[in-house]
Order: structure tokens, then C-alpha cells, then sequence
């Protein structure tokens, strides 16, 4: 196998270092099954791709220069996306109205499993680490509350420095702070966009995603190794900067 060395290991931070609870999956589940509908594991499975889908859908046009989408829009988007697993067109206009009036259930962040034993084992073996994420300007003071803020060199965040992912300048910024060259440096993260972005400015990628999950064709990119949780991480790392592909 390649053994490849890296200086610093750059991690995204939503559904990767820390996790909205309840999950999106969780939240279109329960909206579904709220309108009386059996949501078997199937189905379920089903809605999380069509809510992905048309997120992803929705964020690639954006960053292609098309208008933000409200929030109130952009909910309602998904709410659609995921009737159209389990109705027929006749039936979905009112149970879309229906669902106009249920409240969307609030989400709590909290750290991932295995995020802090994974990031105190990399520091341990010599790994620089810093994060990109598309988030709000908020987040700093969050993963200084936490205990994860520490860990990290530099803290790029979308919202304080006006670019975000997959548009390539967010990496390019962590990039200077640390003061190495893509080639140096690993990605970690769980979205499409993730491998987009790193993989655009020569970064390698880890992507934090199920076995079966497929990158769109619209990325002309391959991840560099595959991750079916964080501590999968650690599997590859054999010393400092070391990782086998």
C-alpha cells in the first residue's frame, strides 16, 4: 500500500466533528410519519436521499450564482422532496398544506463520538490540525466552549470570511494560515462538496460517508479514502503524516 505523508490533517466541522441532534434524517422521518404514513427503514432511507438530493441541488445552484433561497423556502423544498417518496400528485398538494402548519423540530449541536479520542490521538502523533467549514460566525466560541477549539491552528469559517465551499478560496485560505502547499495537507468530511473543494487545490480527501454512497457525477473528483466513521481515521495513520491509501 502507498504510504503518503501529511503535515496537517483539516477537518470540516457539521456532521463530521459535531452533529445537529435530531438528524435531518430523523426530523423528514417523523414530518412524514406525522401525516400517517408507515415510514418502514426503506422509505426512510428513501426520503434522507430525496432531502440530500435536493439540498445539494439547491446549494449548487446557489453557488453557480443563482439567488439564496429563504429559509422558509428552503424548508419547504425539502418538505416536497420528501412527500414525493411516499405520494401520489394528486394527494400531495394537501398534505403539503398540512405540513405548512407542523413546526420543524430544533436542533441541538452536539460532539460527535469518537471526535475527541480521534483528535487527541492526532495530536499525539504530531499531525498540525485545522478546520473549513461553512458555518455560522459563531462557531469559534462554540468549539472553545466544547474543548475542541485547542486542537486546531487555524479556524476557517465561511460566514467570517466570505467564501464558502465548495468554492476552492475557503481551502486556499486555511491553506496560507498553516503556511503549506495542498499536497501536505488532508481533508476530512462528510459532504459531496467536501471532496470538491480539497480536491480542487491538490488537498487529499477523506469522506466521512456510508459504503454505498455515491458522489454526483457533476464532482470530478474521487475521495482518496473512504470513512465509515471518524476513528476509521486513525486506522490509516501509522505514525506521523503517514496514511495508507
Amino acid at each position: 500500500m502507498l504510504k503518503k505523508q501529511y503535515e496537517a490533517i483539516i477537518f470540516d466541522v457539521g456532521d463530521t466533528l459535531v452533529e445537529h441532534y435530531p438528524s435531518q434524517r430523523q426530523i423528514y422521518r417523523e414530518r412524514i410519519a406525522s401525516l400517517g404514513f408507515t415510514v418502514d427503514e426503506k422509505t426512510e432511507a428513501a426520503i434522507a436521499a430525496a432531502v440530500e438530493q435536493a439540498t445539494y441541488k439547491q446549494i449548487t445552484l446557489e453557488h453557480n450564482g443563482a439567488p439564496r433561497m429563504s429559509e422558509q423556502d428552503f424548508n419547504e423544498m425539502l418538505d416536497e422532496a420528501a412527500l414525493l417518496c411516499v405520494t401520489a400528485d394528486k394527494d400531495r398538494s394537501m398534505l403539503f398544506e398540512k405540513l405548512r402548519y407542523i413546526p420543524l423540530s430544533k436542533q441541538e449541536l452536539r460532539v460527535m463520538p469518537d471526535a475527541l479520542e480521534t483528535l487527541t490521538k492526532l495530536k499525539d502523533l504530531g499531525f498540525r490540525m485545522a478546520i473549513v467549514s461553512n458555518h455560522r460566525a459563531w462557531l469559534p466560541e462554540y468549539l472553545n466552549q466544547i474543548g475542541l477549539a485547542d486542537f486546531f491552528e487555524s479556524i476557517v469559517v465561511s460566514d467570517l470570511v466570505g467564501v464558502e465551499k465548495p468554492d476552492a478560496q475557503i481551502m486556499r485560505i486555511a491553506l496560507n494560515e498553516l503556511g503549506l502547499n495542498g499536497e501536505s495537507c488532508l481533508y476530512v468530511g462528510d459532504h459531496p462538496f467536501d471532496v470538491l473543494c480539497a480536491k480542487s487545490v491538490g488537498v487529499d480527501c477523506a469522506w466521512l460517508a456510508p459504503a454505498d454512497s455515491v458522489l454526483p457525477e457533476s464532482i470530478p473528483f474521487q475521495e482518496d479514502v473512504r470513512l465509515s466513521n471518524l476513528l476509521d481515521l486513525l486506522c490509516f495513520v501509522g505514525g506521523k503524516g503517514s496514511l495508507y491509501l
